[in-house]
């Protein structure tokens, strides 16, 4: 019997396009189905949207099990509900109305969540509960405009069945509506499945994209600290290798306001698993004037000062902040804390950060909904910056 196995899924949201993919228990032609939202008045129940007319159909040429079609033509910054459908011989399966936002333009103030670590320990806790589906109910409750993953999205990335059970089932409700970027974390193990089921831009363990007033650079730091070397440097991290030279092409041609990092193993953290090799990127990602480092592999969070050439420094300093997200190892955590560190506690949390064009607002909560922390990096005209 033809299912929905996987899915569906936002990709690459930009100001006229977005991706659909979901996976099919056989392979199957399908399409996906793009309408109109109206707003519309209900009384004492308030504004809400519903579908209208037809905006259009979007199919793929053959059949197969994971489908990614990519919707265009649309408007900056509007809503539009979808539903996909699949057919494979006489059987076929349609899914429900979803609904889809395309991304801000550049002055326009959006948000995002960012998390890791649903992978393995994260699936469950102590008590038996499901960290990871708490994680994703919060982060839904907040109405991202995207999400990051910061690796670690499953326990086992060349087992196929580790990629439902930790990721798409417990985040089925949050990834219908919210586009997701990933970077690969160690437990990916630099898998197939993860080539397969998403549609970065090429070659998907390293990428850039664009969103609002916001250049986001994705790294695979497991490519730079290998496993067989980890956790020292693979010997890459200088010109002439392919992620080295892409990072400084991105940067060096950058003029968005804001420049945020993400990559898996963390080049500070009072905690096991640092990894220092990985410092080796500060010069760069100083020089050009990077404003956010979001790293994860320890299981806590932790946010650094800002920090310049080893120090601390309040005037243009770098945070890098360890969203170690859907689990917490307490034990990991030094005895005390080192001189970068800012705030540190291990527990299940999400970040959300508030992006405007002139304030870039990071805000951990926990599993139980509390905030436990939070920034406020302010930049004026000159690109001058002040921490609050």
């Amino acid at each position: 019997m033809l299912s929905i196995v996987k899915g569906p899924y936002l990709q690459n949201p930009t100001g006229h396009t977005m991706t659909v993919m979901w996976e099919t228990s056989y392979p199957a032609i399908s399409r996906v189905d793009v309408l109109h939202a109206e707003r519309i008045h209900s009384g004492h129940q308030g504004n809400y949207k519903q579908p209208v007319d037809l905006f259009g159909t979007f199919a793929e040429e053959s059949p197969t099990r994971i489908h990614q079609i990519t919707v265009e033509d649309l408007e900056p910054g509007t809503t539009y509900y979808y539903k996909v459908y699949s057919q494979h011989e006489s059987d076929e399966i349609e899914s429900d109305f979803y609904m889809f936002k395309t991304a801000a333009g550049q002055g326009k103030p959006f948000s995002f969540t960012v998390t890791s670590e649903t992978g393995g320990y994260s699936g469950f806790d102590s008590s038996g509960g499901h960290i990871n589906q708490r994680i994703f109910s919060l982060m839904k409750q907040y109405r991202p405009d995207i999400a990051l993953f910061i690796g670690d999205i499953v326990n086992d990335g060349k087992n196929e069945e580790d990629w439902n059970k930790y990721f798409f089932d417990p985040g089925r409700d949050f990834l219908v509506n919210t586009p997701l970027y990933s970077c690969l974390g160690n437990h990916e193990d630099n898998a197939s499945w993860y080539y397969d089921l998403f549609a970065f831009p090429e070659p998907k363990n390293f990428y850039a994209f664009h969103y609002g007033d916001v250049h986001f650079i994705c790294l695979d730091s497991t490519d730079l600290i290998r496993k067989e070397d980890y956790p020292h440097s693979s010997g890459g991290m200088s010109p002439g290798n392919a992620q080295y030279d892409f990072l400084v092409r991105e940067l060096s041609s950058s003029v968005s306001k804001w420049k945020i990092v993400f990559f898996h193993y963390p080049p500070y953290v009072s905690g096991g698993y640092q990894v220092e090799d990985l410092r080796q990127l500060c010069p760069v990602l100083e020089k050009y004037g990077v404003d956010l480092v979001l790293n994860s592999h320890t299981i806590v969070y932790e946010r650094s000062h800002p920090v310049t050439e080893g120090k601390v420094d309040y005037d243009n300093g770098i945070v890098y902040v360890v969203v170690g997200g859907a689990g917490a190892m307490p034990n990991w955590l030094l005895p005390k804390r080192e001189w970068h560190t800012s705030q540190s506690l291990a527990v299940p949390h999400f970040l959300q950060v508030i992006v405007t064009e002139n304030r870039l607002e990071i805000r951990a909560i926990d599993d139980d909904g509390r905030l436990f922390d939070q920034l406020l990096i302010r930049k004026n005209a000159e690109g001058e910056k002040d921490y609050i």
